[in-house]
C-alpha cells in the first residue's frame, strides 16, 4: 500500500476489472466498503438503459465535458448477476461487522436491497443524498433531487464503535462542471461525511473508484483506502488527484 509522507494518509489505486482484482485480496482485509457503482439505470426499458451515460444522466442541451464510462449498458438481468458477484466478493474481503455503503438511484433501489441480502450482507437501511436542487424539474411531478444510499454490514454491526451519530439525509449541492471530474461524481464533502461511519485508522475499499473521490476523502480523514477503476481515463484522473499530497477542498 502506498504511504504518503508521515504515514498518515494511505491510499492505493488499482487499474482493472473489480471482478478480477477482488479475488486477489486476502479475506477479512477491509474495515468498510464504500462505493458508487454503475447504476445501469436511466430508463425503464432495455433500449433506454443501453444508452450511453452521457445521454441518460445529463440534462438536455447540456454540453458533455466528461468521458463515458464502462459497465453502464447492461440489462436488468445482467446487472443483477454482476452486482451479486461483486457484492459477494466484497463480503469475503470485509471484516466481520464491517459496514457497506452503496449509492443507487430510485429505479435500482428495490433490486439493490434484495441483491445486498442475497450476497449475505445484513441490510440496515437507506439514507438519502439531497442534491438541494432538482436536476430535471418537471411540471406536475415531484422533483428528482435525491439519490439513495443503501447500507448494511457483514453480520451484526457492533453497538460500540468509535464513530459518532450520522444523519439519514446528506445535503450537498452537485458540483459544477468546472469542478466535477466524473459525470456522476459525488461531492468530496459528501464522501467525507459518509466516511464518518468508518472507525479511526480503518481501511476503506472502493471497487468502483471513478475519479478517486472516495480515496481522497479517506486520505483527508486519515483513513486507509484501496480503490479499483476499470476505465483507463478515470484511473489516470484519480491517480493524478492522489499524487497531490495536500488535503483537497
Amino acid at each position: 500500500m502506498r504511504d504518503t509522507p508521515g504515514g498518515i494518509h494511505r491510499a492505493r489505486l488499482l487499474h482493472g476489472d473489480a471482478l478480477e482484482i477482488l479475488p486477489t485480496f486476502e479475506p477479512a482485509s477491509f474495515d468498510a466498503i464504500v462505493t458508487d457503482p454503475p447504476y445501469c439505470s436511466g430508463g425503464m426499458t432495455m433500449s433506454e438503459r443501453a444508452r450511453p451515460a452521457s445521454v441518460k444522466y445529463m440534462q438536455s442541451r447540456q454540453k458533455t465535458v466528461w468521458p463515458d464510462f464502462e459497465s453502464e449498458s447492461m440489462d436488468q438481468n445482467a446487472w443483477a448477476q454482476w452486482t451479486y458477484r461483486w457484492l459477494k466478493e466484497c463480503k469475503r474481503v470485509a471484516k466481520d461487522g464491517a459496514p457497506i455503503v452503496i449509492f443507487t438511484d430510485w429505479r435500482q433501489l428495490p433490486a439493490l436491497t434484495t441483491l445486498l441480502q442475497w450476497a449475505g450482507w445484513r441490510w440496515l437501511g437507506i439514507a438519502a443524498w439531497d442534491k438541494t436542487a432538482a436536476c430535471r424539474p418537471q411540471m406536475g411531478r415531484f422533483a428528482a433531487q435525491a439519490e439513495y444510499i443503501v447500507w448494511g454490514a457483514k453480520g451484526r454491526l457492533p453497538a460500540k464503535r468509535h464513530v459518532g451519530t450520522l444523519p439519514g439525509v446528506f445535503r450537498h449541492r452537485v458540483e459544477p462542471p468546472g469542478k466535477k471530474l466524473h459525470m456522476t461524481g459525488k461531492p468530496l464533502a459528501l464522501m467525507e461525511e459518509l466516511l464518518q461511519i468508518v472507525e479511526p485508522d480503518g481501511t476503506v475499499l472502493d471497487p468502483f473508484a471513478g475519479s478517486g473521490t472516495t480515496l481522497l476523502a479517506a486520505r483527508n480523514l486519515g483513513l486507509g483506502a484501496v480503490g479499483i477503476e476499470a476505465s483507463q481515463t478515470y484511473y489516470q484522473i484519480a491517480r493524478e488527484r492522489l499524487n497531490d499530497n495536500a488535503p483537497v477542498r
